[in-house]
């Protein structure tokens, strides 16, 4: 294996210009790809470090939305101030995320990239509308994050193309996310979502839920939310719309059983815990 590390994007692609068809894999954080190699998983021909790139952390507000580079670490989104003030959910899931070794190396962008249907930070920028800054040495795209992630690990990057960064727009809506693990810390979630939404009193007049670790992919419970807008009556009855949006799984963690009843409980308790006024 020979192993780069470029301290600028424009070494970066002088760098990849040499392999053909993305024969490498990046490394940022590295908290999801180590753990790979060390349970033998074979390791690359090239190793790309990404993590030197200049220009590609840090946090910048602007009059309508925050970009956040993608090799901000996850403990730079916890602490920030902006993002608990205008994104409250990506905040929770920050604070939530893993233990603060793990959150001092993971990054927003790796955590993206990784693509699991359990990741953290993804239901809060689903549910938030991210856009994606993805670039290459001659071009950029602005891609909505539910289009880039295409399934379990794979996402929508072209040869030569990397994460710029995150984009986020500043929105007169609340949010909120939730997590459920086998255990209080460093859990990969059994069952994760988060919920944007503006009240009218005691209704939702916006509500959008954004879940994990029940589909392929971050899943939108669009069925559910379109009942409940503008309904005071649904909150009281069952939540069977949901599943018209989930796919769940068993493995190691959860049965697909347990995955659908804990998302229905632990979901009908927020939504109205919100409206009651009594969630925290």
């Amino acid at each position: 294996m020979k192993y780069f590390c470029p301290s600028t994007i424009a070494e970066y692609f002088e760098v990849i210009q040499t392999f053909k068809d993305r024969q490498f894999t990046l490394l940022s954080g590295g908290t999801d790809l180590v753990p790979r190699y060390e349970n033998k998983q074979p390791l690359p021909m090239h190793l790309i470090d990404i993590k030197k790139l200049e220009g590609l952390k840090g946090i910048v507000e602007r009059d309508n939305e925050i970009e956040i580079g993608s090799l901000t670490s996850i403990e730079d989104l916890k602490k920030s101030r902006v993002i608990q003030k205008y994104f409250t959910a990506l905040w929770m899931a920050a604070t939530e995320f893993a233990g603060v070794q793990i959150r001092h190396r993971a990054t927003i962008g790796g955590n993206i990239c990784n693509a699991s249907p359990a990741g953290d930070t993804l239901p809060p920028l689903y549910a938030l509308n991210a856009k994606l800054k993805v670039i290459s040495q001659h071009s950029q795209r602005l891609v909505p994050i539910s289009e880039f992630i295409t399934g379990p690990g794979e996402v929508d990057l072209k040869s030569g193309e990397i994460l710029e960064s995150v984009i986020l727009y500043k929105q007169p809506y609340q949010s909120t996310f939730y997590k459920l693990g086998l255990r209080s810390a460093m859990a990969i979630a059994v069952v994760n979502f988060s919920v944007t939404y503006k009240l009218n009193g005691r209704t939702f007049s916006y509500l959008t839920v954004t879940a994990g670790a029940v589909a392929p992919t971050i899943v939108y419970l669009k069925t559910l939310t379109d009942a409940i807008v503008n309904n005071t009556k649904i909150l009281d009855g069952n939540f069977e719309q949901i599943d018209q949006d989930i796919a769940p799984i068993t493995d190691i963690r959860a049965t697909s059983t347990y995955r659908q009843k804990a998302l229905i409980n632990t979901l009908r308790y927020t939504l109205n815990s919100i409206i009651s006024g009594n969630y925290v």
